[in-house]
């Protein structure tokens, strides 16, 4: 779904799981879509073994 973030007040493509619970539809965000390259915003987890 669109939304807007709560920080910076862009506008963001939120990642949504989907279900039904009575006769209403609940979304519950998880995520959202990166501006650019992933690779290259994020940091890989932190290995404190080294490998």
């Amino acid at each position: 779904m669109q939304g807007t973030d709560a920080h910076t007040g862009e506008t963001r493509f939120i990642l949504c799981a989907v279900a039904r619970r009575g006769g209403e539809v609940v979304l519950t965000p998880f995520g959202h879509l990166a501006d650019g390259n992933a690779f290259e915003l994020y940091d890989p987890p932190f290995d404190p073994g080294g490998g």
